[in-house]
């Protein structure tokens, strides 16, 4: 926990696990996504601190005391009771708990309630058993937020950490696959014996299906937009327009993740690095899924490719 001292204030930046209590006023300011700060005030004293914890309860935990929300409650309890504030004098105010991801998010717990959920009903709950009187919230929804406190007057400010697209698209790929939803895969490949060994091999697996085929990129290119699907597997050789043209444009302009399956990109090859710089999330030699003879090497190799794949957040390249 960092202390800066200015001519006319102190200011203490919060990081997950810490907490402060301060009878001089100071500025203490946090940043919350799934996590939750509750602030103390005194107001006979005009003395005020806060948390910032990331799970609601240490059980067999192996972090530090502060980044569990009854630990880390009690200890915010105890320096306030140590500093002198007492009984009804004290108030609180409530932040956080949002369902969000990225690098304000936490870990996701098991069930129904997410961490967010469950680090706000927590923290109403304890306060509620102590007698420490709420007087103001702003939990859950699905942005992080930016809290500072002065500490001398109870003046909080909270303001919405507005989600980038990539953290919404991420959100999106995430709910539908926690939710139990199959990987739809649209393969392109100019063999119609090919694309049949693929989809037989495909659809033998669980949480996977195919949503179409395509000839060649142009082909390709309707389905997309017709089907949307989750994941792409591509093969390099093909009429109109090879794969990794077709590829490269797809990255510039309707980016999905891709499993390149074809012969002429085997690793190490200047083809596979070339695939890989233009965006393609697993590049496979053709010839390792041993196609004409054993179904089952796709799902050992091929399908967990595709299934991963389709979990995986692309960004469009730029022109």
């Amino acid at each position: 926990m960092s202390t800066v001292q200015t001519d006319n204030e102190r200011k203490q930046f919060l990081l997950p696990g810490e907490l402060a209590y301060c009878r001089k006023p100071t500025l203490l300011s946090t940043l919350l996504g799934s996590c939750v700060a509750i602030c103390l005030y005194d107001k006979k004293n005009r003395w005020g601190g806060m948390n910032h914890y990331m799970l609601p309860f240490k059980n067999n935990g192996t972090m530090v005391d502060g980044k569990y929300g009854d630990t880390a409650f009690k200890s915010l309890v105890r320096l306030a009771k140590a500093s002198g504030s007492v009984g009804e004098d004290v108030v609180a105010s409530v932040y956080g708990g949002g369902n969000v991801m990225g690098h304000l998010g936490s870990a996701r717990l098991t069930g129904q309630e997410n961490i967010g959920d469950k680090n706000a009903r927590v923290a109403l709950e304890m306060l509620k058993k102590m007698r420490i009187r709420v007087i103001h919230k702003e939990l859950g929804g699905v942005n992080g937020r930016r809290i500072n406190m002065n500490t001398d007057t109870n003046e909080i400010k909270s303001a919405l950490i507005e989600r980038s697209e990539e953290t919404e698209a991420r959100e999106k790929i995430q709910k539908k696959f926690s939710a139990g939803g199959s990987v739809g895969v649209l393969i392109v490949d100019d063999s119609s014996t090919v694309r049949a060994l693929l989809r037989s091999g495909i659809e033998a697996a669980e949480g996977i299906h195919v949503v179409g085929e395509a000839e060649n990129p142009y082909e390709a290119r309707e389905k997309l937009l017709e089907l949307n699907p989750d994941v792409l597997c591509l093969d390099v050789i093909m009429p109109k327009m090879d794969g990794l043209t077709f590829l490269k444009k797809l990255m510039q302009f309707k980016p999905i993740p891709t499993v390149i399956c074809s012969t002429i990109a085997k690793e190490g090859s200047k083809m596979y690095d070339n695939l890989k710089e233009a965006g393609a999330v697993h590049v496979i030699d053709k010839e390792n899924l041993d196609l004409y003879k054993r179904k089952e090497v796709m799902q050992e190799i091929l399908v967990p490719k595709l299934m991963a794949a389709a979990r995986t957040m692309v960004r469009q390249v730029k022109a």
